[in-house]
């Protein structure tokens, strides 16, 4: 969270806009994991990361990351997919589990099944 976020919805739908200029809404907290060294993160010591869905309704087209200066690959993958693909390990397939049931139930969307992970374009898409 940086200062100017409130909770951590607030992060989420910054985050998602800055890295990956996607529009959300209706977040739904799904849980937490322990990250004993905070290697992740340089080594910054034990800290917890907070997981959390939320429902894409646009995806804009790619910027440039300002500490690289290319833009990121932004990559369509199911929730399982995108845990196995960030290394989540037990915890994180769990909570992409529940992620894909909470998209079912809270939003209708039908439960995705594996496919091959396809790049976002980089002038974006349009989502119904």
């Amino acid at each position: 969270m940086e200062r100017t976020d409130t909770t951590p919805e607030d992060t989420l739908h910054r985050e998602a806009a800055e890295e990956a200029q996607l529009t959300l809404t209706d977040p739904v907290r799904l849980g937490w994991v322990l990250d004993e060294t905070g290697e992740v993160y340089g080594g910054v010591g034990p800290n917890a990361r907070l997981r959390l869905a939320a429902r894409v309704t646009d995806i804009g087209p790619a910027t440039v990351d300002p500490a690289t200066g290319r833009p990121f690959a932004r990559l369509l993958a199911t929730p399982a997919q995108a845990a196995a693909l960030l290394g989540w390990g037990p915890p994180g397939a769990r909570q992409a589990r529940l992620a894909a049931e909470t998209a079912r139930e809270r939003w209708g969307l039908p439960t995705a099944r594996p496919t091959a992970i396809d790049e976002v374009p980089a002038k974006g898409m349009r989502l119904s």
